[in-house]
């Protein structure tokens, strides 16, 4: 019966908690190479609670905790990973890193690694 008090606050201070809040921000990746790396540099950082990337819309979906860390700083965490985040361009370093075939076409090398799930020859629509 002591305790009746105690969980009832703390049942209630859970409640009053914020929802998480949500964003959804354009990239450019293409392969799951791509999705692999938005995904885990998003979810590194204290307050994404998911990060979850669509390689059809291009598009990542994201929930966190708005106390902890805010929309620009996830459009940046994606652009230092090397993609575009919105209107946040790629960082040239990051991007210039990237697997061949997750760089955009100025930025290929004639020759492809096929490391990624979606070749180059793919891509280019050659067998």
């Amino acid at each position: 019966m002591r305790f009746l008090p105690i969980l009832v606050a703390v049942f209630a201070f859970l409640n009053m908690a914020a929802p998480p809040e949500k964003v959804t921000i354009q990239t450019n990746a293409i392969c799951e190479m791509c999705k692999v790396s938005i995904e885990k540099n998003l979810l590194a950082i204290e307050g994404v609670q998911k990060a979850e990337l669509d390689l059809v819309t291009k598009k990542v979906k994201i929930k966190f905790d708005d106390a902890l860390v805010d929309v620009a700083t996830l459009r940046q965490a994606i652009a230092n990973t090397g993609y575009e985040a919105d209107d946040v361009p790629p960082r040239p370093k990051a991007q210039a890193n990237l697997a061949n075939c997750c760089k955009p076409e100025e930025l290929k090398e004639k020759t492809c690694s096929k490391s990624c799930a979606k070749t180059c020859d793919d891509e280019e629509g050659t067998k």
